[in-house]
């Protein structure tokens, strides 16, 4: 599986629910609809900054794009960027790979 970092911001709508319930388990609720969808939850952090929400999701592509849609569609989350981890030495190998073979026009 691929892991993926999620960055999230909440909704007036979720602000106005938390203070009402700020008891309220938004890790749970959140590893619940991922494990719905076959993913799997690492890690869930609440972070200060342009953005509020910071979690680490193991699954494919299509169960975090599916996540994404639903929080969005719930009206809860106004944006959720997805991030993919990926091998950083094994893309620089296919770059120096690929610099050979790189044409410059007009040269």
């Amino acid at each position: 599986m691929a892991k993926y970092y999620v960055i999230g911001k909440v909704s007036k709508e979720l602000l106005h629910r938390m203070q009402k319930d700020p008891s309220a388990d938004r890790f749970a609720s959140t590893q619940k609809v991922i494990e719905a969808i076959g993913g799997k939850m690492i890690s869930y952090e609440w972070v200060r900054g342009r953005f509020d929400v910071i979690c680490c999701i193991e699954g494919d592509a299509e169960t975090v794009v599916g996540m994404k849609v639903a929080f969005i569609n719930s009206g809860l989350m106004d944006d959720l960027m997805i991030h993919e981890v990926i091998d950083y030495n094994k893309a620089f190998r296919k770059a120096a790979e690929a610099s050979g073979s790189v044409v410059k026009p007009a040269e």
